[in-house]
């Protein structure tokens, strides 16, 4: 099973662009004797919940470190360079890959608050992000 993620990501040219990431989903196994383990889970290194004021826009910049942005409450919206925008609402989830080049703007959408839950990869989970990344522009 997998739930779908936008990807932003850097391009050779320091461009940036947006794409629809199938992430796979952890499963919690049950043994017979009833312990319990979960696999398919990936280390974080940081996290934190960030607000977004509806009158704020950044502007040009890559994401600091690799990692996910889930999206808690209101809207956001995010601007590659080749000028595709994406809405993200509550539950959405955006991998951030775009560590290198020109980056990416966004947003608040809307007339009230964003709350954003930002969490940095830790070890290996960047480069098995980049290896999807790879394989869903491969079979596009």
């Amino acid at each position: 099973m997998t739930k779908t993620a936008v990807c932003i990501y850097a391009e050779a040219d320091g461009g940036s662009r947006l794409v629809d990431l199938e992430i796979p989903l952890t499963r919690k196994v049950i043994a017979g004797d009833g312990t319990t383990h979960w696999e398919g889970i990936a280390p974080a290194s940081i996290w934190g919940i960030a607000t977004g004021d509806p009158s704020h826009c950044t502007d040009w910049h890559p994401c600091g470190m690799a990692g996910f942005s889930i999206t808690l409450e209101g809207k956001w919206e995010i601007e590659a360079t080749d000028g595709t925008r994406r809405r993200l609402c509550p539950g959405d989830m955006l991998v951030m890959l775009d560590t290198t080049g020109k980056g990416h703007r966004s947003w608040p959408s809307g007339d009230n608050r964003c709350l954003t839950m930002g969490v940095g990869f830790g070890d290996g989970v960047e480069e098995r992000m980049r290896t999807l990344l790879a394989a869903t522009l491969a079979a596009a």
